[in-house]
């Protein structure tokens, strides 16, 4: 589900791992719910407060007619990921589809780069392969581009409460990840290679922006608005593009509001507070 890092490192930025409610316990199969989170978070990265049965991302506003920032997901009532939809534009332009099968998840991904002229189009195809205990363990990514090939690896390991901790990358776009929490369980930060995310909360635990910084571009989301669950539901978005023009930096920003509408599991009340 997740883009190259090279053109879309923080478009994961809203992206979910169940934190189960106490009224849920957690699945036979799994066995634990630090699994059912940290393999969302391997796919997608992020959390919100459960039991979500979906949850769909979308720009509103002005903005909504030339700004595509989509992102759908659909839960099992463990709180595992059943299927997600993520699609980006007007340029670059991505879709990507994430799906269960026997051995774990699948993703396909094609974007299409528009240059003058020109388009560049490539496919990304991840394979998410989890160990018998239903961890993620291993992700295999293939990409290909105009007459080229290229496949990477990447290992995840855990602590000994199976909460995912670090990642190495080897091939083509080697590199690692750390996952860092509060005490309390929640994601606070994402340190990589490239790029990193760190989140903050309010005085109750409540999600309240996110900042990600990439080589070129950083991305900040600050909510506006929560439900009864704690969960983000309204939120600004800052996209800040840095370039260098005949020897000095510049910078683009743009601005919009997404809505996050979540649908939960009974018995469960999130109106809005």
């Amino acid at each position: 589900m997740r883009p190259p890092e090279t053109l879309l490192a923080a478009a994961t930025l809203l992206a979910v791992a169940l934190i189960p409610s106490g009224a849920i316990a957690a699945p036979p199969i799994i066995g634990n719910s630090h699994i059912v989170r940290s393999n969302n978070i391997i796919l997608m990265e992020g959390d919100i407060v459960g039991p979500a049965k979906s949850y769909h991302q979308y720009v509103i506003g002005p903005e909504s007619q030339d700004t595509l920032r989509d992102i759908s997901i659909e839960f099992a009532r463990s709180g595992q990921i059943n299927a997600a939809n993520q699609s980006y534009g007007p340029n670059p332009v991505w879709e990507s589809r994430l799906v269960l099968d026997d051995i774990g998840w699948m993703s396909r991904s094609v974007v299409a780069v528009q240059t003058g002229n020109e388009q560049d189009v490539s496919q990304l195809i991840s394979a998410y392969k989890t160990d018998d205990r239903g961890r993620i363990v291993k992700v295999t990514e293939v990409e290909a581009g105009d007459n080229t090939i290229g496949i990477t690896n990447q290992y995840y390991f855990y602590t000994p409460d199976d909460q995912v901790r670090f990642y190495v990358a080897v091939g083509r776009n080697p590199g690692f990840g750390m996952y860092l929490y509060r005490p309390d369980g929640r994601l606070e930060k994402v340190v990589k290679n490239d790029n990193d995310t760190l989140s903050t909360f309010t005085d109750n635990g409540k999600d309240l922006s996110s900042i990600t910084k990439t080589p070129h571009v950083t991305y900040i989301t600050e909510c506006q608005k929560w439900d009864n669950s704690g969960n983000c539901i309204l939120s600004e978005k800052q996209e800040i593009i840095s370039f260098d023009y005949q020897g000095e930096l510049k910078s683009i920003t743009s601005r919009f509001m997404l809505q996050q509408d979540i649908l939960y599991y009974p018995p469960h009340r999130a109106a809005h507070p």
